[in-house]
């Protein structure tokens, strides 16, 4: 992966502008019949893990292709390029493309960073015969990354929603009206990932809609959900909502400062036992989530989470349940919320002092108030049908030595469900 001057790509494409609202244009002008140029863009770019120096994006295609990334900082001078390459071999695919952006020098923060996805067809004859397609481009998109020195932060997570496409639809209305700095997709994408589904659809394009764009200039966390893990295709789904950059052991866990907020992402992994049956001895979810306390321990004590004046913790099942509630950690049932995950996290998370956990699963929105005992206050997400789906608002802002939090959950139509709100 590399950043090189735009004009060292040899196909390269005519500078584009800002067109928030059209479908992708593909440039490429060979004979319509040939299907070797038919159109190869199949979602709108995905931006993703957004750290001071770099970005991710993904992209579905429809055949195989390389892609690549140009980007700059107005919207007629796109002067960088960034091309995905492993081992010396620049990557190709036939389904999914993950390019990350590394810039030599901090990316702005207070305007636009601007850029496109550029794919172009591969064909092998042989070994060493290998032919290129004419190049295809997205439009120019004007993508705000979130300022660590922020005096004001927005995020938006959203969760269950299940291949959804009302749903969908409706949040992406919604997401656009409230103009996060930063979405959070809290788990349960999908209902599974069997055959024939194609899985880049679901996680790149859930609207089944191109011009629908929810993270095409905003970033995009992804905090893993039960189902995101089951059927015979759920391990492709880390190629299009690829995990962070840091830690391949630890795809789903981030640790993040922007102005007065802290963001820790959590992944509770599955709502049974390893050892249930229906797993046929595929789960390894309790050592891996003994993986992640040892983690949170370490990333709680970073000066910058540490310090932050606000800090909350995105789990897909809830680390705290109702009276009654099954805590998944036996063969019985499944998991309202999840034992493994509170047993070995909620300690750390009380004495770090975060304000609250953001969580989904359950399908019904709530609020678990704070204790004594538990003073991590907990904001339970809606579920897939319309009427059920919600948006959980984290508003954060700091003036001097003054900060204040108010988190909020909404219905669809932006009813208030739940609210508190913090002041330090």
């Amino acid at each position: 992966m590399g950043v090189i001057p735009v004009s060292a790509v040899a196909l390269t494409t005519v500078p584009g502008t800002v067109v928030q609202g059209a479908e992708p244009n593909p440039s490429g002008t060979g004979d319509p019949s040939d299907d070797f140029n038919r159109p190869l863009i199949a979602s709108p770019p995905v931006v993703q893990n957004p750290r001071s120096q770099g970005f991710g994006v993904s992209i579905a295609v429809a055949g195989l292709a390389t892609a690549w990334v140009e980007y700059g900082f107005a919207e007629d001078d796109l002067s960088f390029t960034a091309i995905a390459s492993h081992h010396g071999l620049v990557q190709a695919d036939d389904q999914v493309l993950h390019v990350r952006v590394h810039h030599p020098d901090e990316l702005p923060t207070d305007r636009p960073v601007f850029y496109r996805v550029v794919v172009q067809p591969l064909r092998y004859r042989s070994a060493y015969q290998l032919e290129r397609g004419e190049p295809q481009e997205t439009p120019v998109f004007a993508l705000r990354l979130p300022d660590p020195n922020a005096k004001r932060l927005r995020v938006v997570s959203i969760n269950d929603t299940h291949e959804n496409a009302a749903t969908i639809r409706r949040l992406h209305a919604k997401i656009e009206e409230l103009d996060p700095d930063l979405l959070v997709w809290n788990g349960d994408t999908c209902n599974d990932f069997n055959a024939p589904k194609a899985t880049e659809q679901i996680l790149l394009n859930p609207a089944n809609d191109l011009a629908q764009r929810w993270a095409s200039t905003r970033p995009l966390l992804f905090s893993n959900g039960n189902h995101d893990v089951r059927g015979e295709r759920a391990r492709e789904a880390s190629r299009s909502l690829v995990g962070c950059p840091e830690s391949p052991d630890l795809p789903y866990n981030q640790a993040l400062r922007f102005g007065p907020l802290a963001i820790v992402t959590l992944d509770t992994g599955e709502d049974k036992p390893d050892a249930h049956p229906v797993f046929a001895g595929t789960a390894a979810y309790e050592p891996y989530r003994e993986q992640q306390a040892a983690w949170l321990k370490q990333v709680v004590a970073q000066p910058a989470i540490r310090s932050a004046p606000f800090k909350i913790a995105t789990t897909h099942i809830p680390l705290r349940g109702l009276p009654g509630h099954n805590d998944g950690t036996a063969v019985d049932g499944y998991a309202y919320y999840s034992g493994f995950g509170a047993k070995l996290w909620l300690p750390t998370l009380k004495a770090a002092g975060f304000q609250a956990v953001l969580s989904g699963h359950m399908h019904r929105d709530r609020l678990d108030e704070a204790t004594d005992q538990m003073p991590v206050l907990q904001f339970v997400g809606g579920g897939p049908k319309p009427e059920q789906a919600t948006l959980t608002v984290v508003d954060a802002q700091r003036d001097g030595d003054r900060a204040e939090m108010n988190i909020r959950i909404l219905d669809l139509d932006g009813n208030l469900l739940h609210q508190k709100q913090w002041n330090s």
